[in-house]
């Protein structure tokens, strides 16, 4: 049998009231609460032995236990854990663009710093792809244009690999005179269509 105990004056003061007389507390005498669930009695009176109704008038007379109504069951709200929202993807690097001098697919003076750039802008980033698509202009033959824009993709490649970017996510692809960002006609040459861009992907 489930023995609860409760000592609240307020409980006490009821006792007192409902027993129709001044009762004297036998010694060490407490109020309980005996059983559970819907048969329980609460705020009733008992010795230290745990036995219920110890409650005696003046003259000595056993009184009824005086029983009031049980507490209510404390009810624990259950209070849902929100996980933190993940923080925003940082954005992915500007497309990197390098330049070529006519008819070359080695690197000049401001395709090192363009790349430098680059560089700097993804070593400590985390990447999932990196695309280098070589170009040329109009001028001389589609075929000899399409290996030259191959040749000047793994020149970028290269580079980036060199300075530590994982071989594993750079791809490369060579368009020659198929995509051009300004439009000649054939057999012109094109500063703006000599170029290999570097694209990023997560």
């Amino acid at each position: 049998m489930l023995r609860l105990t409760s000592t609240s004056a307020a409980v006490a003061m009821a006792m007192l009231v409902a027993g129709g007389s001044q009762p004297v507390l036998a010694q060490d005498s407490e109020f309980t609460m005996f059983g559970t669930g819907p048969d329980r009695i609460c705020n009733t009176l008992a010795e230290s032995d745990g036995d219920p109704v110890l409650q005696k008038s003046e003259d000595e007379a056993v009184l009824t236990a005086g029983t009031f109504d049980c507490p209510e069951a404390e009810v624990v709200a259950e209070v849902a854990v929100i996980e933190p929202a993940a923080p925003p993807a940082e954005p992915l690097p500007e497309r990197g663009v390098v330049f070529f001098d006519f008819d070359r697919a080695e690197l000049n003076a401001a395709g090192e710093g363009t790349m430098s750039q680059i560089i700097g802008d993804i070593q400590d980033r985390e990447l999932g792809g990196i695309t280098v698509a070589g170009h040329t202009d109009t001028a001389g033959p589609p075929d000899y244009n399409m290996a030259l824009s191959q040749r000047r993709a793994n020149t970028v490649a290269a580079e980036l690999i060199k300075s530590g970017i994982p071989a594993r996510i750079v791809t490369t692809e060579a368009f020659g005179e198929t995509d051009l960002a300004v439009q000649t006609p054939d057999n012109t040459p094109e500063q703006a269509n000599r170029r290999t861009t570097v694209d990023f992907a997560r």
